[in-house]
């Protein structure tokens, strides 16, 4: 459980990712059900490619859902029913049944086309296994199906009873010298063995929103590709739930909790923390990862601090994970894997100048710095980029610093304009009022 210290685009994060790890594998372990997970840091510390390799982690047919805060308020759904929806997403019901198919090798295809445009279409399918042989009589539908997958002699293939639909596994071992030469994408598979109808168990995987969707609508499953759901009514969902738990005790289905990823969950406000808060307290609710960068701050909806604007109920039920700064090694091994990813060459002294301004201004500033850099690279016909072009992108384009000494020096040439004392005057009230709280604590 050790991580290396790069290892698929991650870089550094060490304690933070060896955290994530143990959640993952408890999770896989069926130890975690509805729990609540925390990814706090600085902006720009991999909080959310933290989450990205969670779910990357967990994509064992487990279902993932990653939205922004901002997304539950909605003028067309209210936010309990948006939640509501984001959390049945993340829940997947693995449906298990038995189909007959009948599977084995082609031995003749012969069809009989009319001599008239009125007469209809003809036609025999000959199959065999290690056992038996059988003649199919075919209809119109299996023909189309048999001139669109191009089926010939020595192909390996089942046909869904129930639907008629005909697949192509490959070609058979004993027809591999029909062609001198064959395409890469042949495949080459043993003739089936046993009888030509067989019993397949088959696993649809589908979520608990789609199966609402589906009983919600006249259209059916036709209403999954309509993308409006509109708000769905609790009893169908209760009727669901109980059908669900049914299949489960026959054994006909299996419930995967998944991941619902929030990030930016500061945005949220107490009423939507407090569905949270219920929510995780239900059967098979998902795993609940939220990403902040705020500090102590206001809990949106209420004049109340506290930590990251997260409730101190819903905090004490969260597994917190930490982010921290990147050092000057993570910083350039972040920006060379930037570069490669933007086909970009640069020296050694462009990439240190690139490491400074990353721990002077910021690193996502200066990996939009990059692709600039290439271009004034380009231009002067050059094949990698060197300080000057760092330089030239730098004084072209302004950082959050630099943008805000602009704006003061120029204060009286914009509307509305307020000083930096006046803007954080409230950062300072809020955090007075900490330190109040933090000596009434201590006496």
């Amino acid at each position: 459980m050790e991580p290396r210290q790069v290892a698929q685009g991650l870089v550094g994060q060490v304690k933070a990712r060896k955290a994530a790890g143990y959640i993952v594998k408890m999770v896989k372990e069926g130890r975690v059900t509805g729990r609540a997970v925390l990814i706090a840091g600085q902006p720009g510390t991999g909080k959310t490619a933290l989450a990205m390799a969670i779910a990357k982690e967990m994509s064992d047919g487990a279902p993932a859902t990653l939205m922004s805060a901002s997304e539950i308020f909605s003028p067309e759904v209210s936010t309990a029913e948006a939640l509501t929806q984001a959390l049945r997403r993340s829940v997947g019901i693995r449906i298990k049944e038995e189909t007959e198919i009948i599977e084995g090798e082609v031995v003749e295809v012969t069809i009989e086309r009319p001599a008239t445009t009125s007469g209809a279409k003809a036609g025999r399918l000959t199959l065999k296994t290690t056992e038996m042989e059988t003649i199919y009589d075919l209809g119109g539908k299996m023909i189309e199906s048999v001139i669109k997958e191009n089926i010939t002699a020595g192909d390996i293939i089942t046909i869904d009873k129930a639907t008629g639909r005909i697949a192509k596994l490959g070609r058979s071992f004993t027809r591999a010298r029909d062609y001198d030469a064959q395409g890469a994408q042949a495949r080459f598979i043993q003739t089936p063995d046993g009888e030509l109808q067989k019993r397949k168990e088959v696993t649809h995987m589908v979520t608990l929103h789609d199966i609402d969707v589906i009983n919600s609508r006249q259209q059916g499953f036709l209403a999954l590709f309509s993308g409006d759901t509109g708000e769905i009514k609790q009893e169908v969902r209760d009727q669901i739930n109980q059908k669900v738990s049914e299949w489960k005790e026959e054994g006909k289905a299996d419930i995967v909790p998944g991941i619902l990823f929030i990030d930016e969950v500061h945005m949220l406000n107490i009423e939507c923390f407090a569905f949270l808060n219920r929510a995780l307290e239900a059967d098979n609710a998902p795993i609940v990862i939220m990403a902040t960068n705020r500090g102590i701050t206001k809990i949106r909806g209420t004049n109340e601090l506290s930590p990251h604007g997260i409730p101190m109920d819903l905090l004490d039920r969260t597994l917190i994970i930490m982010t921290e700064p990147y050092t000057s090694a993570e910083i350039s091994s972040i920006l060379k894997i930037r570069c490669e990813e933007e086909d970009a060459s640069l020296t050694e002294s462009a990439l240190s100048q690139l490491s400074d301004l990353a721990k002077e201004t910021s690193l996502r500033y200066v990996m939009q710095l990059i692709m600039v850099s290439k271009v004034l690279c380009k231009r002067r016909k050059a094949t990698e980029i060197t300080t000057e072009d760092v330089l030239k992108s730098y004084q072209l384009f302004s950082d959050e610093k630099r943008s805000e000494d602009w704006l003061n020096q120029h204060a009286d040439q914009y509307l509305f304009h307020h000083s930096a004392p006046e803007i954080n005057s409230a950062a300072g009230n809020s955090a007075a009022a900490v330190s109040h709280v933090e000596e009434a604590m201590v006496m």
